[in-house]
């Protein structure tokens, strides 16, 4: 009976400190969220060029992807609250520094690709470290609403943050905003020395795995393809990632090219989006999924491209633009959520940091790529073609995505929300996805399979 009753009041702690962990992390990124609104604007006027913005984003997915994998293996033997207090000195440090290139007046569009670059190598430890301690601190019937609430940070953070920097930036500029971004990350500071993160007890799997960086590292990818579910829904979320690389960063500059740079509707449309993102977040955090979390990531898919992207992108007025992007959102956290939980319940503890690290690179290379290739697409090609007298105006195209600026943008969204589809019905055409609750023990139960 004390037993249990210990066993209990451990549980309660730990759940007590992933709470804090979650508060201080929100208040941090509402204001990381409002400076990157601010920035795209800022940018966006400088340009007027969807490849420079997306250029940004390129900037920091593709170094994350690279060391990503290195980051996950130091995760698994470095203390993992001290890593996610450096990963969010870094994104601190970078805001610092375009602050006062804001300020002095020097700030250039180059500065931003290296500041991109910067956050996204210390950021490549962000994702794993946290999916790795989830596991630690929350109990397995609870993975599903621990992962849902961090996608709820950046939902809500998504619905106010637009609203909010608009608003400010009425009155202030842009330094401002980075200043309440800045006092942020000491707030979130404060939460992750208030609390205690428990590190792993090493398993049978981790000591084989034991040696150099480069060691673990080559161990966690040799894990991975031991499993045959592990790592064929790995390349399925590969595959999405290009219908993600070809919508979600397509949406600000459409609407700005379709609208004359209305910050309005831009601002409106990205919050309801982010109320999409809030609505499946706490969807998800209330219902746990269904008990096959492979159903609820296959279909959301399906519904995503189909509710999601085919509106938005043939859409020319803010009402579908909302209905649009609500649905391109909604899913996502629903998606992530299932997904990240599988993992966590398959994946021995010990190991995490450099499965989730191999796992980031995996999946997420194919978003910059994707984002590089759009980008260009749009710019260079598609814009042009699907102008009034365009090669691409009087064709099926132009019957799908309309004709004038954005048009191009927006028929890039529409084959985002194809290969969406498509990547759902792939999670149910290939067994070793379909099944892999049933085919892969959890890692309680998990024999080694090196």
């Amino acid at each position: 009976m004390q037993k249990q009753e210990n066993k209990e009041n451990k549980i309660a702690s730990r759940m007590r400190n992933f709470y804090i962990l979650w508060i201080g992390q929100f208040i941090s990124i509402f204001a990381s969220s409002m400076t990157n609104f601010a920035i795209t604007l800022w940018a966006w006027e400088l340009t007027g060029s969807a490849t420079s913005l997306v250029l940004v984003g390129v900037a920091y997915a593709l170094p994350s992807a690279i060391f990503s994998p290195f980051a996950g293996a130091l995760i698994d033997r470095w203390n993992r609250k001290l890593i996610i207090m450096l990963s969010d000195f870094s994104a601190a440090f970078s805001t610092f520094v375009l602050l006062i290139l804001f300020a002095t007046d020097n700030i250039e569009i180059w500065h931003l690709y290296l500041a991109a670059v910067f956050s996204g190598i210390f950021g490549s430890f962000q994702y794993p470290a946290y999916a790795s301690v989830i596991t630690m601190m929350v109990p397995k019937e609870q993975y599903s609403r621990a992962n849902s609430l961090r996608s709820v940070i950046q939902s809500a953070s998504g619905i106010g943050a637009p609203l909010l920097a608009g608003s400010l930036l009425v009155v202030f500029d842009i330094s401002d905003i980075m200043i309440i971004d800045l006092i942020t990350f000491f707030i979130a500071l404060g939460t992750l020395l208030a609390i205690q993160i428990p590190q792993p007890k090493e398993s049978d799997e981790g000591k084989e795995g034991k040696g150099s960086i480069w060691k673990e590292t080559l161990h966690g990818f040799r894990y991975i393809r031991a499993r045959e579910s592990l790592f064929a829904i790995m390349l399925l979320l590969m595959f999405s990632n290009i219908a993600a690389a070809l919508t979600f960063p397509m949406m600000s500059p459409m609407i700005l090219a379709k609208t004359g740079s209305d910050s309005i509707i831009l601002g409106t449309t990205r919050s309801v989006g982010s109320i999409g993102f809030l609505v499946g977040g706490l969807v998800t955090s209330i219902w746990a999924g269904p008990k096959k979390r492979i159903h609820g990531i296959n279909i959301s898919f399906v519904l995503w491209g189909l509710l999601g992207a085919f509106i938005f992108g043939s859409a020319w007025t803010m009402t579908t633009w909302i209905i649009g992007a609500f649905f391109m959102s909604i899913f996502n956290p629903m998606i992530n959520s299932f997904y990240i939980a599988i993992l966590q319940a398959k994946v021995a503890p010990d190991l995490q940091g450099r499965i989730f690290g191999l796992e980031n690179a995996i999946t997420t290379i194919t978003y910059p790529l994707g984002q590089i290739i759009a980008g260009l697409a749009v710019d260079h090609f598609l814009e042009p073609a699907l102008m009034p007298n365009g090669s691409l105006a009087d064709g099926i195209f132009g019957q799908l995505a309309g004709t004038g600026a954005g048009a191009g943008m927006g028929l890039t969204i529409l084959v985002g929300g194809v290969f969406a589809v498509l990547t759902g019905v792939a999670g149910y055409a290939i067994k070793s996805i379909r099944e892999i609750e049933t085919l892969l023990p959890d890692h309680e139960s998990a024999p080694s399979l090196s």
